[in-house]
């Protein structure tokens, strides 16, 4: 059967996406064992305690017969309410924040989640007027930019590098750049962003709320990697409460990828709304990481888990990755952005005489598997001309596969460089 005609938004799915191509990879990963070094897609780590817990409350709820309702019943659409109330108990305790389970909503993942924000508050609005989600930090996340439905919905402005240390740099918001008027639906960034592992600083988010602030409209903070949880964050940050915030969640960096469990904490009004979309999108949220996770979140356990087996997981994998590069790269000239969170290097090749894409393209045919750089330029008509040089690097994997996925890497580039 050949194609049918599709509609504008069938046929803005029908084209090529970034996000598609990452998934693609880690597909090809989980079907050909061995056969790649996967240094690209954003596959957590086992963290060794995390694995274990989740493992041994899986086989205390099924020897319970506790499994029987999640497997064959509905759940709230909103969610589970015992994790929600254990979930808004947390962020209360904790952090301060005046929340309850009114003010939380479980999705299909954090892809979901942020398919159904962009589109609730992106977008024209009833009276024709378009809306946008702005962006104040480029890079960003690959897999927001294929979830506008709407044409021009998003809007990015790119961030300064300024280099901190001999091969080392870090991105600056632009705000003289960063602007909202009318047509702004939402301010939006990743904290620690991926791709770059850049920890938004508090003062600037501080910035960044005043302008939701004076513009009316929510600040959206994707909290995937760091604070309050899953804590994968090198620098300390905080993020305080304010009645426009949107902070998004996911127990994927827990240790439950697979299960797609999604967290939005907002103002119950819009977790309504929210709501309402998700019924229609899912029916109700799969409820089977609700019941793995809540007791961390009712017990406190979770902070344990953050503090004493997360962060310095991922902190030691940092390191030598880190350590890694500046060995197999010594004599280019290459930049790697301060890691200060998430599990990602992002490596600035200065100079490199191919594209990221033929880089990628370069290295697959090796066996090692990256993310080019301008990729990661959601809502940008063009991606700024040094991400062409850039690429992201997952340390979550084991050792080994760092070490000599960095160094088949560096042996394609020093063979790009000889052919110049």
């Amino acid at each position: 059967m050949n194609l049918p005609r599709l509609s504008r938004v069938g046929d803005y799915f029908a084209g090529h996406s970034g996000t598609r191509s990452l998934m693609d990879d880690l597909g090809a990963v989980q079907r050909n064992p061995g056969a790649y070094l996967n240094l690209g897609g954003g596959n957590p780590a086992r963290v060794p305690a995390m694995h274990t817990w989740f493992s041994r409350r899986l086989a205390t709820l099924a020897n319970a017969g506790a499994l029987d309702d999640a497997f064959a019943a509905y759940e709230d659409p909103q969610g589970p309410l015992f994790f929600r109330q254990a979930v808004a108990g947390f962020l209360a305790r904790h952090h301060g924040w005046p929340v309850d389970a009114s003010h939380v909503l479980c999705t299909a993942g954090s892809q979901a989640s942020f398919f159904m924000l962009f589109n609730l508050l992106g977008g024209p609005t009833g009276d024709g007027l378009p809306r946008e989600i702005v962006f104040p930090q480029c890079p960003e996340y690959i897999g927001y930019g294929g979830l506008g439905l709407g044409a021009d919905m998003m809007r990015a402005v790119a961030a300064r590098p300024v280099e901190t240390a001999p091969h080392r740099f870090r991105y600056q918001m632009d705000f003289t750049a960063i602007r909202t008027d009318a047509r702004t639906a939402a301010l939006c960034l990743s904290r620690p962003c991926n791709p770059t592992g850049n920890v938004c600083r508090d003062e600037d988010l501080a910035r960044l709320a005043a302008m939701a602030d004076a513009a009316e409209v929510p600040l959206i903070v994707d909290c995937a990697y760091g604070e309050p949880f899953p804590g994968i964050s090198f620098v300390a940050h905080s993020l305080p409460w304010s009645s426009r915030l949107i902070a998004c969640f996911s127990l994927s960096k827990l240790g439950l990828p697979g299960l797609r469990v999604g967290v939005i904490v907002a103002a119950p009004e819009l977790i309504g709304v929210l709501t309402n979309m998700n019924t229609s999108m899912v029916l109700a949220p799969n409820p089977l990481g609700c019941h793995l996770a809540a007791p961390l979140f009712e017990t406190d356990e979770l902070t344990h888990f953050i503090a004493r087996e997360i962060r310095p997981f991922y902190a030691a994998k940092a390191r030598f990755a880190l350590a890694c590069c500046d060995r197999e790269l010594s004599g280019l000239d290459y930049l790697i952005h301060d890691a200060e969170g998430a599990i990602f290097l992002w490596l600035w090749l200065r100079g490199l005489p191919i594209t990221a894409q033929e880089l990628y393209a370069r290295l697959k045919a090796s066996g090692v598997l990256i993310i080019p750089g301008h990729h990661f330029a959601p809502g940008q008509k063009a991606a700024p001309a040094h991400l062409e040089q850039c690429i992201r690097l997952s340390f979550a994997q084991p050792e080994d596969t760092v070490s000599r996925g960095i160094a088949i890497l560096a042996e394609e580039v020093r063979r790009a460089f000889a052919k110049r």
